[in-house]
C-alpha cells in the first residue's frame, strides 16, 4: 500500500522517542573511537519474540546478558544510514538483563566507508509496556583500552586494534557488573543530520561462528625489535624482527608460551587450514600485568622458513595486525574488525611467567545457503569448484567484496562475476540488489559512478565499470524477474549516459577521459583514444537498457538507445581487420589500432557485431586458449570469464575445461582462488578473489551442461559435456531446483535432468534431435556418441 504524503515512516515509528548516544568526550575527537554502553532492564517474562531495532555510525557489537548476539549495521550513506532488526528473546531471561554495545567509529573515510565527522548509536525496542529507546538513562563511557593513534591495517581499511586490558572495565557486558560511575551521554535527536533517513539493511545479518582456530605448525623466539613498546605498527615491527619458525605442533585452541626475559619475544605460527575471514577471541592466564601479545594475519608464508609473507610497504601498505596488552591475572578480549587470511603469528613480548592462551576463531560472513552442486569424476574438478565456492562465500561479507584481506571494497566489476556465482551456490540476489543500489548513490558531478562504493577512493572512478554497473541491472533482472532496481536506478543512468554523450568523439565512439581510471582489464590493452573494449561495453549496455525501457514502456527512451548503439556499430565494424578479427580501437591520434585482443573478439562475439566474421573471431579465441604466448593482452583470472562464456555458450566447453583446468588446479591446496595468475611486480596479490572463482558456474555449466536461457530461469539450455566417466549439477533457481547427471556405462551414457514446475529446457544431446522438454527426464546415449 502507498503511504500518503503525510504519514511518518516505519522508520520514525520505530525510532520515536530514541536519540543519536555518543559520549561527550568522543563527539569531537572521533579518530580510532571506541565506545561502551550499557543498558539494564527488568522482565517479568521473556516475549516469544524481542525485536531490537539498533544501528551506530560507523559500527557496533551488541552483547545481551554477557553473549554476544551481532554486529552491524551493514555499510551505507549517512543520508539513509542501514539499521539492524534483531530478535533478542533467546538471550533474555526474567528478572535483570543487560543490553551492552561496544561501538566504533574510525574518524576517517575509507573503502567501504564515508565519514561525514558524526558518530553515533541509535537503539530502539517496545516490548509490552518496556520501551528501551536510547536516550539519557542509557551510560556509556569512552572505552579506556584502544590506543588512538595507531596505523591503518591497509589503505583501504581501519587502523589496527591496540587494545591495553589493564585501564579497562572487566566483563563490563554481563548483568553483575556496576555501571553507576559510567557516564550520561550526549544525545541527538532521531532525525537529525548527517542522518537524514534510515532504511533496512535489506539482507540478512552476518553469521558469526565460533570455531577452532587451528593447528600451531611453527615456533620462534628472539630480540624483539626497535621501539617494539611504543609502535604504532606491529607488522612492521613483526616484518624486521627474524620472523622465520622452526617446525613444530600443536592445537592452536590452547597452547603455553613460556616466560620471554627481558626484550626477548616467543612466537607461534599458527595454520587455519584454509583462507577464513574473521578474528580471534583471546583468554590469556598467569600473565603478571603489562605482557604484550601481538597479532599477524596473513594470507601466505614461505614454505621452507614458515616466515609469513609479511611485506611492507606494498601497494596498498597492507598491516593486517593487532595488539593485545594483558593485566594480572586473567586477560579476555574480542577483537573488533574481521580480516581475511590463512595464518596468524601470535607473538609474546618480555613475560616473566608462562602464559596459558586459549584461542576462539569468530568466522564473520553473509549466511549464505549452499544449494548448488557440481560433481566430476574428472581428477581436480570437484575440489577446483569446492575451492571456488569457498573463495566467494570468503568475499561475501555487507557486501560483495573483492577480497577480505587487503580492502573488503565492493568492486562492481568483481560484484558482477560475484552474482553469477551466488546465483549458481545459492540463488541468492539480495547482496547484489543492495549492491546495484549502493553503486548508484555514489557518484562524480558529471554522473560516473566509482569503482566501488561507499568509498572516499576518488582514484577508483572507472566509466567502464558505470558502464557494468548499467548490465548488472539487466543481470538482476534476468534472474529475478524484476525490474524494481532498474526502475529506481533510471535517473541515474540517464546522467551517466549524458557523461558518455559528452566524452564522444567525431567518430562517433567513446573516448578515454585521463581524469578517470579506465581499467577494461588487469592487462595491456590499449587505453587511450577510443578503445574497443571500452565501446563495446557500451554497446552492450545501450541494448539492455532499451530492454528495460521497452519492458517499462518507455518506448521513446529505448529508440534513443537503440539508435545510439546501432551507430556505435556501424562505426565498430570499420575496425574489423582483413582476417575477420576486430582490431582494439583508435589511438589517441585517432588512427586504426593493428592489434587485435581475446578481448575485443570476446565482446564482438558477445554484442553479435559481425556474425558473418563470427566463425575467425571464434577461432582466435580457441587458438587463444591452445596457446597464449603471442598476445601482448591476456585475458586476466578475472576477465576470461567472459572468453569462457562466449565460447562455452557457443559449444566449445570441453576447450574452455581443458584450459581452466590446469589454471586453477593450483589453487585447491590453499583453500581459495587467486586474484591473478601469477604474482604481480608492484603489490602481492590476493589469495583469496572471488573475481576469479568464477569456474564455479563455468562447470556447472559444460559438464552440468545446465546453462540459463530466459528470464528467472522459465528456460534453459541443457548440453552437458561428457568429459569423464560421470557428472552433473544441481542448480538453484527462482522456480526450484534443476538437477542434471550423466554415467557412462559400457554399452551407453545415462542421461537425467530433473526440473521443477515451469521450467523448459531445450535438449541438446548428441545423437538426438533438438526439442522441449519438462519434468524429469532420462535418456540412454550410445556410448561412442557421448
Amino acid at each position: 500500500m502507498k503511504r500518503s504524503a503525510s504519514a511518518p515512516s516505519p522508520e520514525t515509528l520505530i525510532f520515536r522517542g530514541a536519540s543519536w548516544l555518543w559520549p561527550h568526550d568522543l563527539r569531537w575527537d572521533l579518530v580510532n573511537a571506541y565506545a561502551l554502553f550499557r543498558r539494564g532492564f527488568q522482565l517479568d517474562r521473556v516475549p516469544r519474540r524481542a525485536p531490537l531495532f539498533i544501528t551506530a555510525d560507523q559500527s557496533y557489537q551488541l552483547f545481551v546478558n554477557g553473549a554476544f548476539v551481532a554486529r552491524g549495521p551493514a555499510r551505507g550513506f549517512q543520508a539513509h544510514w542501514p539499521y539492524d532488526e534483531v530478535d533478542l528473546a533467546r538471550w533474555l531471561v526474567p528478572g535483570r538483563n543487560v543490553i551492552a554495545v561496544r561501538a566504533y567509529n574510525p574518524g576517517a573515510s575509507n573503502f567501504q566507508y564515508v565519514s561525514q565527522g558524526y558518530a553515533g548509536l541509535l537503539v530502539a525496542a517496545r516490548w509490552g509496556r518496556l520501551s528501551l529507546a536510547s536516550d539519557a538513562s542509557w551510560r556509556c563511557l569512552p572505552d579506556p583500552g584502544p590506543r588512538r593513534d595507531t596505523i591503518r591495517t591497509a589503505i583501504q581499511l581501519f587502523p589496527q586494534e591496540h587494545f591495553d586490558a589493564r585501564p579497562g572495565p572487566v566483563d563490563w557486558t554481563s548483568t553483575a557488573f556496576d555501571d553507576h560511575a559510567w557516564l550520561t551521554p550526549a544525545t541527538q535527536p532521531f532525525g537529525v543530520l548527517p542522518w537524514a533517513s534510515l532504511e533496512p539493511r535489506g539482507i540478512p545479518l552476518l553469521r558469526e561462528v565460533a570455531q577452532r582456530p587451528g593447528r600451531i605448525i611453527g615456533r620462534a623466539a628472539g630480540d624483539c625489535g626497535m621501539d617494539w613498546a611504543t609502535t604504532r605498527n606491529v607488522y612492521l615491527l613483526r616484518q624486521n624482527e627474524d620472523h622465520r619458525h622452526a617446525p613444530a605442533t600443536g592445537d592452536a585452541a590452547e597452547f603455553d608460551v613460556p616466560a620471554t626475559g627481558p626484550g626477548r619475544f616467543r612466537s607461534v605460527l599458527i595454520d587455519l587450514g584454509q583462507p577464513v575471514v574473521g578474528n580471534f577471541s583471546v583468554v590469556v592466564a598467569g600473565g603478571r600485568g603489562g605482557e604484550i601479545i601481538d597479532f599477524i594475519y596473513t594470507e601466505i608464508i614461505d614454505a621452507a622458513t614458515l616466515a609469513p609473507d609479511l611485506r611492507f610497504p606494498d601497494g596498498s601498505r597492507v598491516t593486517l595486525s593487532a595488539r593485545l596488552i594483558c593485566r594480572a591475572g586473567r586477560t579476555a578480549h574480542f577483537f573488533y574488525h574481521p580480516f581475511g587470511f590463512r595464518f596468524a603469528t601470535i607473538t609474546v613480548r618480555e613475560s616473566a611467567a608462562p602464559l596459558q592462551i586459549s584461542l576462539t576463531f569468530r568466522s564473520t560472513l553473509y549466511p549464505l545457503e549452499r544449494r548448488g552442486a557440481f560433481h566430476s569424476s574428472e581428477p581436480g574438478l570437484e575440489q577446483i569448484w569446492e575451492t571456488c565456492a569457498r573463495s566467494q562465500q570468503n568475499c561475501m561479507l555487507d557486501a560483495y567484496v573483492d577480497t577480505p584481506w587487503r580492502e573488503q571494497a565492493q568492486w562492481w566489476g568483481d560484484a558482477r562475476v560475484q552474482a553469477w556465482n551466488t546465483f549458481h551456490l545459492s540463488g541468492d540476489a539480495r547482496l547484489f540488489r543492495r549492491g546495484i543500489f549502493q553503486i548508484g548513490a555514489q557518484t562524480t558531478a558529471d554522473g560516473v559512478t566509482y569503482g566501488h562504493a561507499p568509498t572516499m577512493a576518488h582514484n577508483c572512478v572507472l566509466p567502464d565499470f558505470t558502464l557494468i554497473w548499467m548490465l548488472t541491472q539487466w543481470d538482476y533482472y534476468w534472474q529475478t524477474g524484476d525490474l524494481e532496481p532498474f526502475r529506481a536506478q533510471r535517473a541515474t543512468v540517464a546522467r551517466a549516459l549524458a557523461y558518455f554523450e559528452a566524452h564522444t568523439g567525431p567518430d562517433g565512439l567513446v573516448t578515454h577521459d585521463p581524469r578517470y581510471w579506465l581499467f577494461l582489464d588487469w592487462t595491456d590493452l590499449p587505453k587511450d583514444g577510443a578503445p574497443t573494449v571500452y565501446n563495446l561495453w557500451l554497446v552492450l549496455a545501450l541494448e539492455r537498457l532499451a530492454a528495460m525501457h521497452r519492458l517499462t514502456r518507455e518506448a521513446a527512451v529505448a529508440v534513443r538507445y537503440e539508435r545510439w548503439a546501432r551507430r556505435l556499430r556501424a562505426t565498430l565494424r570499420t575496425l574489423v581487420d582483413a582476417r575477420g578479427l576486430l582490431r582494439d580501437g583508435f589511438d589517441a591520434n585517432r588512427k586504426r589500432l593493428s592489434s587485435t585482443s581475446p578481448h575485443a573478439q570476446t565482446l564482438a562475439l558477445l554484442a553479435n557485431l559481425t556474425p558473418r566474421h563470427a566463425a575467425a573471431q571464434e577461432r582466435f579465441l580457441l587458438a587463444y586458449l591452445a596457446d597464449e604466448s603471442p598476445h601482448r593482452a591476456q585475458p586476466s583470472a578475472y576477465w576470461i570469464t567472459y572468453v569462457y562464456t562466449v565460447l562455452a555458450a557457443r559449444g566449445h566447453g570441453r576447450a574452455v575445461v581443458d584450459h581452466l583446468h590446469p589454471r586453477w588446479a593450483p589453487m585447491i591446496a590453499h583453500g581459495s582462488t587467486f586474484e591473478l595468475f601469477r604474482d604481480h611486480p608492484e603489490f602481492p596479490i590476493s589469495h583469496s578473489h572471488a573475481w576469479s572463482a568464477h569456474p564455479l558456474f563455468h562447470l556447472m555449466q559444460t559438464i552440468g551442461g545446465v546453462r540459463q536461457a530466459s528470464v528467472a530461469w522459465k528456460t534453459i539450455r541443457f548440453a552437458p559435456v561428457f568429459l569423464g566417466a560421470s557428472g552433473g549439477c544441481t542448480v538453484p533457481t527462482p522456480r526450484g531446483e534443476i538437477v542434471s547427471s550423466w554415467q557412462r556405462h559400457a554399452d551407453h551414457t545415462e542421461v537425467r535432468l530433473s526440473l521443477p514446475r515451469g521450467v523448459t529446457a531445450e535438449i541438446a544431446l548428441p545423437g538426438l534431435p533438438r526439442r522441449r522438454v519438462t519434468g524429469s527426464r532420462r535418456w540412454a546415449l550410445p556410448a561412442d556418441v557421448a
